[in-house]
């Protein structure tokens, strides 16, 4: 007779009274294929490009002729001035000699230096990059020198400076004048050093030649978010306000006037990275009281106030003031720190467009206690990329910093007398090479 603990615990020693496994016909199904592009209902929730393309480096040469000697850098684009190179840039290619047995030794630098000159506290030079390469002596070779040596050698990404270290900064020169001077230059070359003899009797008296070139270095660098096309400001700050960054500030009033102040907004992309191609949208709204935004556009073409309660519109045929009423521009901050000293200098990169949004007026009341309030909007793009001279975005090198902002500047009509004071306002951003969207070839150390 079984015990209990036999009904409990069977002997599970032996696998023949387990039941037979075997597959279904919906087990023998193979696993669904995977495929990145979207079927039809599906929707992508996210998307990041790759960092690399699959196009190919440029395949042309660049070459530059001096006497006897031709330098040869390999994969540049074709026609151009000055060979360029990025981030981790290989510098590779030939030096070709005419009589190479009269050579006796070659040799390559990579150099890179920031000039800083300022009427203040005069000049400075920073030594950034000294990489030397010999590529033939003949006091170590046991062969006479070839008529073409090859080279090759990667560019560092940082240098040192006192007791910090910096990235390489782009190849950049700015000249400023006007009361005070400041100039700042970052250059880089190679530096080919030819050394012959001009005789075999007169090896004591070798002749040494110097060959330099110039190069552009450009380290690029991708926005890390896309600028996401919005047909209405006013619909997507509610769809999706994640995707604006507003800044917010006050249009303050003169002590003693009798006038409320206004309230200035500003959005612009959340990410506030962006390419130089890019096209950087911008919304402006200013709020308060209608009395104050009637004042502030007495003198514009347009009285361009909205009121919550109010679908008016009220065109003006007062002349327009002297000087613009807003403006909104890319602002770059040039900085330096040398000697104890901060000296820095304001460049207006690009202009922005800015146009308004359908106008709407409420007539406003006689006693400033009893106004509504109201706001006024305008949209607007920023192009940096409109024109050829923005080539790179802000960098911090040694003692010099680049930096670049979104500015806003309100100017109340200077007719007449105004209670408003004017306003400013910043938002820091960052120019990079690329936009979000840029499959081109890209450094990935920089994204």
């Amino acid at each position: 007779m079984a015990s209990h603990m036999d009904f409990l615990y069977p002997n599970l020693s032996s696998t023949s009274d387990l039941p037979a496994y075997s597959l279904t016909p919906c087990d023998r199904l193979a696993l669904p294929s995977y495929s990145f592009e979207l079927a039809y209902g599906e929707q992508s929730l996210g998307h990041t490009p790759r960092s690399r393309s699959s196009r190919p480096p440029p395949t042309s040469t660049f070459i530059r002729n001096a006497g006897k000697t031709t330098i040869i850098l390999n994969e540049q684009e074709e026609g151009v001035s000055n060979p360029t190179y990025g981030r981790h840039g290989l510098v590779h290619g030939a030096v070709v000699l005419e009589q190479p047995h009269t050579v006796i030794r070659v040799v390559m630098k990579i150099e890179g230096k920031l000039d800083i000159l300022t009427s203040e506290r005069g000049g400075e030079t920073v030594k950034m990059l000294s990489e030397s390469y010999t590529l033939f002596c003949n006091s170590t070779s046991q062969e006479a020198c070839h008529g073409q040596l090859a080279f090759s050698a990667m560019l560092p990404t940082h240098f040192k400076h006192g007791d910090q270290e910096f990235p390489l900064p782009p190849s950049y020169h700015n000249h400023l004048e006007g009361i005070s001077t400041l100039m700042v230059r970052s250059l880089y070359n190679v530096h080919f050093i030819i050394t012959r003899i001009r005789h075999k009797k007169l090896e004591m008296f070798p002749k040494t030649k110097h060959i330099y070139v110039p190069f552009q270095y450009v380290p690029r660098t991708r926005a890390h978010r896309p600028i996401i096309p919005r047909p209405c400001f006013f619909s997507s700050v509610k769809t999706s306000p994640e995707e604006w960054y507003q800044a917010v500030t006050t249009l303050k009033a003169r002590p003693n006037a009798k006038i409320k102040p206004v309230t200035c907004h500003l959005f612009i992309p959340a990410g506030r990275v962006y390419g130089l191609t890019d096209t950087i949208p911008f919304h402006i709204q200013l709020s308060g009281s209608i009395c104050t935004l009637s004042d502030l556009f007495s003198a514009s073409t347009l009285d361009r106030v909205t009121s919550f309660d109010s679908q008016n519109t009220v065109v003006s045929n007062k002349a327009s003031s002297t000087k613009p009423l807003l403006r909104v521009y890319i602002l770059r901050q040039i900085s330096i720190a040398t000697k104890g000293e901060s000296i820095w200098r304001n460049i207006v990169l690009r202009e922005g467009t800015i146009n308004p949004l359908p106008p709407h007026l409420s007539n406003c009341c006689t006693s400033t206690e009893s106004c509504r309030d109201g706001h006024v909007d305008w949209e607007g793009e920023l192009k940096p990329g409109e024109a050829d001279d923005i080539t790179c975005g802000g960098f911090n090198a040694a003692n010099v910093q680049a930096k670049d902002f979104i500015a806003l500047a309100l100017s109340p009509p200077n007719l007449k007398p105004s209670p408003l004071l004017e306003l400013q306002m910043t938002i820091p951003i960052r120019l990079v090479t690329d936009s979000w969207g840029d499959l081109t070839l890209l450094d990935t150390a920089g994204i």
